[in-house]
This record gives C-alpha cells, sequence and structure tokens, in this order.
C-alpha cells in the first residue's frame, strides 16, 4: 500500500535562542542604515540648522534597504533556508543584512556631503 501524506517538514533550528539573535542582528542592520540619518536629523534639530543635508543620508539608507531586499529574497525563499523556522531563518539572514548594510556605507559615504 502506497499512502501519500501531506505532511509538513519539521522546523529545523527553531530554538529558543533563534528569535533574540534576529533581533539583535536586525536592530544592528537597521541601526548601520537608518543611524547616521537619525543622528544628523537630532543634531540639525538640537542646534536649529537647515536639514537639507539629510537627504543624501536618507538616499543612502533608501539604497541599503534596497540592497538588502534584493539580495536576501532570493536566499530567504531558497528550499534549503526554506526549511528552517521563521526565527532561525531571520537569525540566519540578519548577519547578512548588517553586513550588506555596513558595505553599502563603506562604499559610498563619499556621496553625503
Amino acid at each position: 500500500m502506497n499512502v501519500q501524506r501531506n505532511v509538513k517538514p519539521h522546523d529545523l533550528g527553531d530554538r529558543p535562542a533563534c528569535l533574540p539573535l534576529a533581533v539583535l542582528f536586525w536592530s544592528g542592520a537597521a541601526l548601520i542604515a537608518f543611524g547616521p540619518v537619525l543622528l544628523l536629523t537630532l543634531f540639525s534639530v538640537a542646534w536649529a540648522q537647515p536639514m537639507a543635508a539629510q537627504v543624501a543620508g536618507a538616499r543612502l539608507a533608501m539604497f541599503q534597504v534596497g540592497t538588502i531586499a534584493v539580495l536576501l529574497t532570493p536566499l530567504y525563499f531558497a528550499p534549503g533556508v526554506r526549511r528552517l523556522a521563521r526565527a532561525a531563518r531571520f537569525a540566519l539572514l540578519g548577519p547578512l543584512a548588517a553586513a550588506i548594510a555596513l558595505a553599502v556605507l563603506a562604499c559610498l559615504y563619499h556621496t553625503l556631503p
């Protein structure tokens, strides 16, 4: 008797440490991407300066977010990564997102005024 079962694969890597690691890595990537813009905005408001200089920083932050999305979306849906639990996937892709954001910031830092 050949019985087919519709059984989903078990979640690999569903560990309690995956969610804090995912939050840590993705918050680090967000800090790298949006930190300079937020810091310059805070300084501009504190010293009552015009905020025209933040346009280039905001453009750089949006370019970082777009690059992360373009590069990590195919990897997120790759079959080997797709079998992992959701928290494990985000914990795995978080350091890559931080590295991509840092690389884009290092390469395009000269575009800031």
